[in-house]
């Protein structure tokens, strides 16, 4: 009998002794992801600075970069997630002809996080603020590219007599996702959102490597962008925006009319090629933002995608002569160019 009971005695103290080897095993494993986060970003902070200033917009600060001198002000609003380093080809183009001014939105790049919810509203308010603190006056021509095409057009629904024009590059539509009949949001799973955060305080975004960075852009922009796309803000903004979209979308339908302002819209694909029902509605989409205004343009960039626009030297020449385009039309009064 007692040789039994010190054998179940003995079982059970190695069980435990197991059970405790697992959890201080998982704790050490946690802790020094977290060390290698908070190391990892401190090395990125130091390598890519903020090219441009941070600047308060009420108790946390937004990056916004202007190079280039005149008037009108372009303003540069990025896709969901993209940074100021999304422009490299194009602000440097521009700043040849006028100021030209790109900015992180809440959470992204080198801004930081701000209030919820991520709507339109509150992206308009912020701006707002920016470009006050900041000196930078009006009159503005908007660039917006894919979701921050929805930004640029609540922004230019509340400012008219700001906004003289703009630039819309594969812009979202408000109606886009429920006429596609796909789910609202960022594109990624509600979960993996919820988790992501947390999993990315201990470096499992650096571990997975899972977001692309476009090997199109210069260098030292894909630099920037893969050390932002590895961070715990990269991961809450995706979740924050996911949470946001009814009311950014509801807010973008909101505004139905941009009066006479020049207005050019940007789209990819074939002119020539046979058009899938998909291709079909997506172009219908896009037509129906160009009636916003009776001063308009739609173009169709030959061999391009979503990103490559922005991204790609050679597409994103389509998107700087459509500005300077607008910059033109606003400046000698006269109507947009057909070409």
């Amino acid at each position: 009998m007692g040789t039994n009971s010190n054998s179940r005695r003995g079982c059970g103290f190695w069980i435990i002794r197991a059970v405790l080897a697992v959890v201080v095993l998982i704790g050490g494993l946690l802790a020094l992801g977290y060390g290698y986060e908070a190391v990892a970003e401190s090395n990125d902070s130091r390598a890519y600075p903020p090219p441009g200033q941070m600047i308060d917009v009420g108790g946390y600060r937004l990056h916004l970069y202007c190079t280039g001198e005149g008037s009108p002000t372009v303003i540069l609003d990025a896709l969901q997630p993209g940074t100021v380093s999304n422009w490299a080809w194009i602000q440097q183009e521009i700043a040849k002809n006028t100021r030209v001014c790109a900015y992180d939105r809440a959470g992204l790049g080198w801004s930081e996080l701000g209030p919820e919810p991520r709507d339109a509203q509150q992206n308009t308010r912020e701006l707002e603020t920016l470009l006050q603190s900041a000196g930078i006056e009006g009159p503005y021509v908007l660039v917006g590219h894919s979701l921050g095409g929805l930004y640029t057009r609540v922004f230019a629904g509340q400012h008219p007599q700001d906004v003289k024009g703009m630039v819309l590059i594969d812009s979202s539509h408000p109606d886009g996702w429920r006429r596609e009949g796909i789910p609202e949001g960022v594109g990624m799973n509600k979960d993996q959102l919820a988790m992501g955060p947390i999993a990315a305080r201990f470096g499992m975004l650096r571990v997975m490597s899972f977001f692309p960075i476009d090997p199109d852009l210069p260098a030292q922009q894909q630099g920037e962008l893969k050390a932002f796309y590895q961070t715990p803000k990269f991961a809450e903004i995706s979740r924050q925006v996911d949470a946001a979209f009814p009311a950014l979308l509801a807010q973008g339908r909101e505004v139905t009319a941009l009066g006479n302002i020049p207005l050019v819209i940007l789209t990819t694909g074939d002119v020539d090629a046979a058009a899938e029902p998909s291709t079909v509605l997506a172009r219908a989409l896009q037509i129906e933002l160009s009636e916003l205004s009776s001063n308009s343009r739609y173009r169709v960039v030959n061999g391009a995608t979503h990103t490559s626009l922005v991204n790609n030297p050679n597409h994103a020449q389509s998107v700087i002569s459509a500005i300077n385009d607008v910059l033109e039309s606003i400046r000698s009064g006269n109507a947009l160019a057909d070409n």
